[in-house]
């Protein structure tokens, strides 16, 4: 199951139960009897087990005490310009319907690959079937703030871009000073996908095209 379908999954359950589950339902709840365990609740459906009505217990293992984890400083980036934990808040309470936004032409050229619902012609490689979508600041990185020279900051991916800030801000938002953990054994974690979008555009315009379609076969063989 892909994102796209589901989002449908979702957004047909709530037209036929008439309910406000998020369009993420299908990954907060990962597995049929999550999902409709939170599609009873959301309906609230009177004579149901007890068991539905709450999240099942959690099996403790014995052994040595677990350390608690602390939260003492925190930084993202949203669509919306939603990059701190006020603005957040505030278009959660807001219920902001402005986050989704056509998408921006220095992305890339959407009516090229775009095929609107209905379309009778043959579906190609690479069709897009929406029109909107979340997007975040990738145009713009202080290189210099991380000691990254002009040229080399050309071939960082947004993904490290955006890493690098988020990393920085989540210190400072706890107010420790780099200059503190410079040094020390503090580790820093990250789960992220494979995305290697940005160096294919890179091949592409150095000429290495061809090259990089021979060395995908090569993996794939």
């Amino acid at each position: 199951m892909d994102s796209n379908m589901a989002v449908r999954i979702v957004k047909n359950l709530n037209h036929i139960f008439s309910m406000r589950l998020p369009a993420n339902a299908c990954h907060i709840y990962i597995d049929f009897a999550m999902l409709s365990r939170a599609v009873l609740i959301e309906r609230r459906i009177d004579g149901l087990p007890s068991a539905i009505e709450s999240p099942p217990s959690v099996n403790h293992r014995h052994g040595p005490e677990i350390e608690d984890i602390v939260i003492i400083g925190q930084a993202f980036r949203l669509p919306g310009d939603i990059n701190t934990p006020e603005s957040f808040w505030k278009a959660l309470a807001t219920k902001r319907e402005d986050i989704m936004t056509h998408i921006p032409e220095d992305r890339w050229d959407h009516q090229s690959f775009y095929r609107p619902p209905g379309s009778t012609d043959l579906p190609r490689p690479g069709d897009i079937t929406f029109n909107k979508a979340g997007f975040i600041d990738v145009a713009h990185f202080d290189n210099n703030f991380f000691g990254i020279s002009t040229a080399e900051a050309y071939f960082v991916s947004p993904t490290i871009r955006l890493t690098l800030e988020i990393a920085f801000q989540a210190l400072e938002d706890a107010c420790i000073p780099v200059s503190e953990v410079k040094g020390t054994n503090m580790g820093v974690y990250v789960a992220t996908g494979v995305s290697d979008g940005y160096h294919q555009m890179l091949y592409h315009e150095q000429g290495f095209q061809s090259v990089y379609l021979r060395l995908q076969l090569a993996v794939t063989q």
